[in-house]
């Protein structure tokens, strides 16, 4: 009960010391706030011909849709695996004129939507012991008022998973969440769960690797064998790094891959070019309204 009490104290200092003052506020330079844009409607062309290849099925689209002929706003193209096409359109009715056109102008490409996923949130610092069922519970039952009105296909919240604190007794709760419910909770900034008065953030769709560094799959799914260095991008953990140790300054691994001007950041750095460009990419693909 002592251990409960002193952590649930902690969490409450932690939030009061997170608050910042109007001074704190106008001193600092705004900083642009996810999303920054809306999602991309996107589809998949695939062609009946299992003989082409997927350069051969690019062009081919290229040809039927005749952008710069005809005024179509392509806002994201590129190849997948298996010989598939993912084009996007910023704009529903723009991506509709697409599909109409592929539709009429060749039989043989096969077009499918691809659905946009429900943005994520993160509730910092629950107490561990509560189960998935009672987050679920407790944010509808104790914040009756960020679920007024919501029914439907609207109303839906699934744990997809926690994340470790320096606290054993606690846990970030990452839940994906309808984009309704996403402005309700994100803007309210904090939630009451149980016996907490918690805050509610916006969560990153990206997945970067613990082991490579690099971006779009987890340590689970890494094909390489050894753990890199978040801060020199040497062959060992960052815990184990000299360079930090003497205070060298970090040299972002993914950034002197992709040539870029300045990589003098930590490979986790929310400033990192690179990962900012996945970040968008990340987010391109989610539903925030």
């Amino acid at each position: 009960m002592e251990n409960l009490k002193e952590v649930i104290e902690s969490s409450s200092r932690q939030e009061r010391e997170a608050r910042a003052t109007y001074a704190s506020v106008a001193a600092v330079a705004p900083r642009p706030q996810f999303p920054a844009h809306a999602a991309v409607h996107s589809v998949v062309i695939t062609s009946e011909n299992e003989m082409e290849t997927g350069e051969q099925i690019m062009e081919r689209v290229r040809g039927v849709v005749k952008a710069k002929e005809d005024g179509f706003q392509i806002d994201r193209v590129r190849k997948g695996k298996d010989r598939k096409i993912i084009l996007g359109c910023r704009n529903r009715a723009e991506m509709d004129r697409v599909k109409e056109r592929l539709g009429k102008e060749d039989h043989s490409l096969r077009v499918e939507d691809i659905k946009n996923k429900d943005p994520l949130i993160v509730l910092r610092d629950l107490l561990a012991y509560n189960e998935n069922e009672d987050v679920l519970r407790g944010l509808r039952t104790q914040n009756r008022a960020l679920f007024e009105g919501v029914s439907g296909e609207d109303d839906r919240m699934e744990v997809k998973y926690r994340k470790k604190t320096r606290n054993p007794l606690t846990s970030h709760v990452v839940i994906k969440v309808s984009p309704v419910l996403w402005s309700r909770l994100t803007g309210a900034g904090v939630v009451h769960v149980d016996l907490q008065r918690i805050r509610v953030l916006d969560q990153s769709p990206l997945i970067q690797c613990s082991r490579c560094l690099g971006y779009g799959h987890g340590k689970r799914f890494c094909r390489d064998t050894v753990d890199v260095c978040s801060h020199c991008g040497g062959p060992h953990l960052g815990a184990e790094c000299a360079d930090r140790a003497t205070g060298k300054p970090p040299s972002c691994r993914n950034c002197l891959s992709a040539k870029m001007d300045r990589a003098d950041h930590n490979a986790f750095s929310s400033d990192c070019p690179v990962r900012r460009r996945w970040e968008n990419l990340a987010r391109s693909a989610v539903q925030y309204c």
